[in-house]
């Protein structure tokens, strides 16, 4: 389920991704998706993926995260990031 709210923040827009091999140097897979962005959560989906992800900053950390499935949505992955800035 994907919620739009209407905020200065919040926004649409359309993303272009690649992601390359270097050790075979070749492009592994290439996805164009329309997405919609919010204050600390976005979601995107494309004709064989999607992603849905946050962002969330606290003092001097920052913690983002994203679910995403591409490969007509047989491969799926979970990723997720804590940083504390000095």
């Amino acid at each position: 389920m994907f919620v739009c709210t209407s905020t200065a923040h919040a926004a649409p827009y359309i993303e272009y991704k690649n992601k390359y091999d270097l050790r075979i140097q070749e492009s592994k897979d290439n996805y164009v998706r329309i997405g919609y962005k919010a204050k600390k959560v976005y979601g995107e989906v494309g004709k064989d993926s999607a992603e849905v992800g946050y962002k969330f900053k606290a003092h001097k950390f920052t913690i983002k995260g994203k679910v995403e499935s591409t490969n007509d949505f047989k491969k799926t992955g979970l990723e997720t990031e804590i940083r504390y800035t000095f």
